[in-house]
């Protein structure tokens, strides 16, 4: 599960609704929920929870501590990808909990080429890095890190260097870039913000709301999965967790909203659109199974790409729309990177290692 998100929005609606397990796709949400720190101030007993407020709209708290990140070793994996095979093009950014930090599994942002070889490790800390989007011309990486203390938005260059952290309320989470590079939207609390590229001008595009009508869901504010090819829409998800529902949304920049699935009445979520602006691929739970659809915009026609009993997750499309990656338990208990082409056929293993990688987002 995203944990973080699950902390910093809604308390969040997710933490019982999305993948739990790395296993038999049945359960919800698929990690842990750490608590997330922030300082205290000046004066307050040790050992005294902050209580912060994201944002206006948004009246979700968040606890924080103090936090200091210490190098950590990467750790190398295999691909099951013969190189001699056509292959897609373009890189793909992951995380990864290969890299234990005092024996747990630490989030680590890593690089890997489409055709199996790499991968190379971005970021190498104790502390989590989590949720990266790589921008259209593929030069940065954004992500969320909780290194100072909380999670804040991040930006570095696609070989790791220059690190600039973009936001500094809290809570922010699940970046992604604007088809012109210009800005990036994130969640924090529930509500879906967008900024600058270089973290300036933070506006609301939806305000986030206690738990809402199911009837209502997507007014409720979400996480941004991603831009519409033309940058006029940003598609999230929004959930309800006393009901275990969560549609698949759009919203304009001004934000008039769009419900884009909501049948069946079932978890819907990690929503991405195709480049082409036509179709947008999406994890569902049903038949207690997590598997990746794909929805046609012109008729809300809907087509399943993956239906193994095993976790599937995450999409996301490579930018020539021929091929999904995605993130799937199929092959062991925890879940590797794999891509397939956008029919769901030729599914293919990118990464192969005993702990977790996941949240895969391709480069050009």
């Amino acid at each position: 599960m995203r944990s973080w998100k699950l902390i910093v929005a809604l308390t969040l609606a997710l933490a019982t609704v999305a993948v739990a397990c790395d296993g038999d796709g049945a359960a919800p949400l698929d990690e842990t929920p750490v608590e997330t720190p922030v300082e205290t101030p000046a004066g307050t007993p040790a050992g005294t929870p902050a209580v912060v407020t994201p944002v206006e709209g948004s009246p979700i708290t968040i606890l924080r501590t103090p936090v200091v990140c210490v190098p950590v070793e990467p750790e190398p994996s295999t691909s099951t990808i013969d190189l001699a095979q056509a292959l897609p093009t373009g890189k793909i950014a992951f995380v990864s909990f290969r890299d234990e930090y005092e024996g747990a599994p630490n989030r680590e942002i890593y690089l890997i080429s489409s055709d199996g070889s790499g991968p190379i490790n971005l970021t190498r800390n104790s502390c989590a890095d989590d949720e990266p989007d790589v921008s259209p011309d593929g030069t940065k990486i954004a992500w969320f890190s909780d290194r100072d203390g909380d999670a804040e938005i991040h930006v570095m260059n696609a070989d790791g260097s220059d690190v600039t952290q973009l936001t500094t309320d809290g809570g922010a989470v699940s970046p992604r870039w604007s088809p012109d590079g210009e800005h990036i939207a994130y969640a924090r609390g529930g509500t879906i913000m967008m900024m600058n590229a270089d973290g300036s001008d933070p506006v609301i595009v939806l305000p986030g709301q206690p738990e809402p009508d199911v009837e209502n869901l997507c007014e409720t504010g979400g996480f941004p999965g991603g831009w519409s090819p033309d940058g006029s829409r940003i598609v999230y998800y929004a959930a309800s967790i006393t009901t275990g529902i969560a549609h698949v949304c759009t919203v304009t920049l001004d934000g008039q909203v769009e419900t884009v699935v909501a049948e069946p009445p079932v978890y819907n979520v990690e929503p991405v659109w195709s480049p082409d602006g036509e179709r947008i691929a999406f994890r569902s739970i049903r038949d207690e199974n997590h598997d990746v659809y794909v929805v046609e915009l012109a008729d809300g026609s809907e087509r399943r790409l993956t239906e193994t009993a095993a976790l599937d997750i995450e999409p996301d499309w490579s930018p020539d729309g021929e091929w999904i990656v995605f993130g799937s338990s199929r092959d062991a208990i925890a879940t590797d990177i794999y891509i397939m082409r956008s029919d769901g056929s030729d599914v293919r293993r990118l990464t192969e290692h005993p702990a977790k990688d996941s949240y895969p987002t391709w480069s050009p």
